[in-house]
Order: structure tokens, then C-alpha cells, then sequence
């Protein structure tokens, strides 16, 4: 089994581990690089083409007319662009958190006022990063990042204005989800490859006493936990996401609310503009039942073998 596999040199010190497993199990194409450009890739003995971070991505819109490309640019486009993952979860009714998504302030404005504190969502990043809780208090909308308040209007750029945030369109905001009515101190994570839920992990945060310290991200504190036994109904609504988005490796972030139902908070796939984040091999416990790398690398020799896949 050929592959290939793209990505910036750049992003080496995120790859090396998945490298380092693909070196036994596959032949990687490109000299003495393991960067494999599209310029070599035209020609270049390969029967499949994974995808990492890189910018390559118009190109391989052009190559996947006649190669096998895993994640699918189709699937990659759909998960970076948390908008459109979004609708496709409301429009075949996957249980999510109330969402809107407006031109207009209007909409968000409404639900802010039904709850008293909304999510405003990044729409094209990953792991909670660039998400802010927005707050009323009184007249005016707020919105706190390292013990400061700003008051948050609307406008046709996103800036910052001394202690004013000002939020362009489009709007893309979600009620708050958590155990209590303003915390929340986990996220669940299952882990898809092919038609299988592969592995689950919690990332957990301690200190949660706010709605702020609620996005449970690596990089603001949390720690992954493996799950032992993945929830059934958490594995079922992450093979029907993964179905819809079309991605063949990635991940599908939950939580759950104050009754205990799960709710599909984010998908993610590897491709250019994203990578699935291996810190879990850092959690105590990780051994081989959760080496993703590897259930990565068998599947797709699965895929050359002939084996039906998402597109």
C-alpha cells in the first residue's frame, strides 16, 4: 500500500507521531521529505492521498477528480465551516444545542434576552477556541475575558473599541449547555473512523464556577480521560454526523445537559484546515486501544483494499 501524505513542513511537530506510525506501515512518496507536493503528486505511485494542514487545498480539488483523497475536500470544507456543520445538524434533526444564525443581530438578541446568557460561536475554529459568553445585565450586552467586561454592540467589523467589543455578522450563537444552568466542566469526544467509533476521551476541567471557564479546551486548563465504555447513543450520533459531513477519520464533540441527554456540540475531520488533536496520548492510561494513529493507518489500508468508504 501506497500513500500519500500532504501537509506543511510547518506543522512537523504536530505530525511527527502520526509520521512515525505511517513509516512502518506505509510507503510514503516524495524523496527525502516526507512532504508530498501536488507537483510531485501528479506523478507520484500512490493509491491514496491523506491530507493534514497544508494550503494546498485548490490543488487537491483538481487531483481528486483522479485520486483517492481522505478526508474528502467536500468533507474537510463542510467541518471547518462550523456554520454549515450547524444546519446540516438542525436540518436532520440531530439533538444540538437551540442555535441561531443571522445577518442580524436581531434573532441572537432575542434569545440573549429569553436566557440571559448565550454562546457566541467562532465559526471556523475548533476546540472553543474564539468562543465568548455574552451576558445581559441590564441595558446593555456584556461579554468578560481575563476579569475584564466589555459592553458588546453591533457593527459592520469585528474590533475592539477600549471597553467595547463590536460584533459584525453573521452571528452565530447557541444557548448555554451545561450540568448546572452556568457551568459546565466537560466535553465528550468520540473518535470515528470508518463506520466504527473507534475510542471515546472526556477533556475535564477543574475550577469550573463560571459560564466562562465553561469552554473546556486543552489550551484553557482541561485534561483528556479516556472513556471506558463510550456511550451507545453518544457512538450512534457520531456515525450519523460523520455520515452527513461525509468525513471518513475525524471527531464528534457532545455534552450533556442538565438531564444527562447528549447533545452534538462540533465535528472535526484531519484535511488542510484542520487537525484532530492527539494531547490524549499525554492522559494517563494511553496504551494501545487508543493509539488513533493506528486505527487510522489500518483503515486506510482498508480503504485500498477495496473497502467502501464516505466521500
Amino acid at each position: 500500500m501506497k500513500v500519500g501524505l500532504i501537509y506543511e513542513p510547518a506543522y512537523w511537530f504536530l505530525l511527527e507521531d502520526l509520521v512515525r506510525e505511517l513509516e512502518h506501515e506505509i510507503s510514503l512518496i516524495g524523496g527525502q521529505s516526507y512532504r508530498l507536493t501536488t507537483a510531485t503528486l501528479a506523478q507520484a505511485d500512490v493509491d491514496l492521498v491523506y491530507v493534514l494542514p497544508c494550503d494546498e487545498q485548490e490543488q487537491l480539488k483538481q487531483l481528486e477528480a483522479e485520486r483517492l483523497v481522505i478526508n474528502s475536500i467536500r468533507a474537510q470544507e463542510i467541518a471547518i465551516d462550523k456554520i454549515a456543520t450547524s444546519r446540516l445538524m438542525v436540518e436532520n434533526n440531530l439533538p444540538t444545542p437551540e442555535t441561531v444564525i443571522s445577518q442580524t443581530p436581531d434573532a441572537m438578541v432575542e434569545m440573549l434576552d429569553r436566557y440571559g446568557i448565550i454562546l457566541l460561536k467562532s465559526t471556523n475554529l475548533c476546540g472553543g477556541v474564539g468562543h465568548r459568553i455574552l451576558r445581559r445585565e441590564g441595558g446593555m450586552i456584556t461579554t468578560r475575558r481575563r476579569d475584564q467586561t466589555y459592553q458588546v454592540v453591533f457593527g459592520e467589523r469585528n474590533r475592539l473599541l477600549n471597553q467595547t467589543l463590536v460584533l459584525a455578522p453573521p452571528y452565530y450563537v447557541q444557548q448555554f449547555v451545561g450540568t448546572t444552568a452556568q457551568t459546565n466542566d466537560r466535553v465528550y469526544r468520540m473518535y470515528v473512523v470508518g463506520s466504527r467509533v473507534v475510542m471515546g476521551t472526556m477533556r475535564v476541567k477543574e475550577g469550573v464556577d463560571t459560564a466562562e471557564k465553561s469552554i473546556v479546551n486543552v489550551a484553557t486548563g482541561a485534561r483528556y480521560e479516556f472513556l471506558q465504555a463510550p456511550d451507545e447513543e453518544m457512538e450512534s450520533l457520531a456515525l450519523r454526523l460523520a455520515d452527513l459531513i461525509g468525513f471518513e477519520i475525524g471527531v464528534v464533540d457532545l455534552l450533556r445537559d442538565s438531564s444527562g441527554r447528549p447533545l452534538i456540540i462540533e465535528a472535526d475531520c484531519d484535511g488542510c484546515h484542520l487537525f484532530i488533536c492527539r494531547k490524549f496520548q499525554e492522559a494517563h492510561g494511553y496504551g494501545a486501544p487508543y493509539n488513533f494513529n493506528t486505527h487510522l493507518v489500518k483503515r486506510l489500508a482498508e480503504i485500498v483494499s477495496g473497502a467502501s468508504h464516505r466521500r
